[in-house]
């Protein structure tokens, strides 16, 4: 049996998902940030976690150049960002409120957790490049319901 790519795209829009947007500073120092769904653990020692990049369109070697990120659990109040870092703009970061964490990354208050993370080495991964991270901190956040993504959709818990 056969397959195309808008059938293996549909088919992974079957598992349900978290939202992200990683964000990291280029260098210089300029933020930058983008919607990632897919991450994931890897290991609880030393603590890994991972995401994957496009390395067409998503600012991939800027990524790969910073060597630290902020990883921003999204609640579902934070759509807005979700749809923002993931479209194609000149100014992510205009008008959006964010501090800078512990190692320097955007972080955006309201957010379920972020993981500060340090590149633990980055893979080939066909279209994409796979970031393997240290998680260097955690910063708990609001105790509410995650942005889910579905299907190509949001949904609620």
């Amino acid at each position: 049996m056969t397959f195309d790519a808008i059938d293996f795209r549909n088919a992974l829009g079957c598992f349900a998902t978290g939202i992200t947007v990683v964000t990291a500073q280029t260098a210089d120092q300029q933020p930058l940030g983008v919607t990632i769904n897919s991450f994931s653990s890897v290991s609880l020692d030393p603590p890994l976690v991972l995401f994957s990049l496009a390395r067409v369109g998503g600012h991939c070697q800027e990524f790969i150049s910073a060597g630290k990120f902020a990883v921003n659990v999204l609640a579902q109040h934070q759509r807005s960002l979700s749809d923002r870092f993931s479209m194609a703009r000149d100014n992510r970061f205009e008008g959006i409120d964010y501090e800078l964490g512990g190692n320097g990354c955007p972080v955006f208050p309201g957010s379920l957790v972020v993981f500060e993370c340090e590149t633990f080495e980055v893979h080939d991964g066909g279209d994409h490049a796979v970031f393997i991270c240290k998680v260097t901190h955690v910063m708990a956040g609001e105790e509410e319901p995650a942005l889910i993504f579905h299907r190509g959709q949001y949904h609620e818990l």
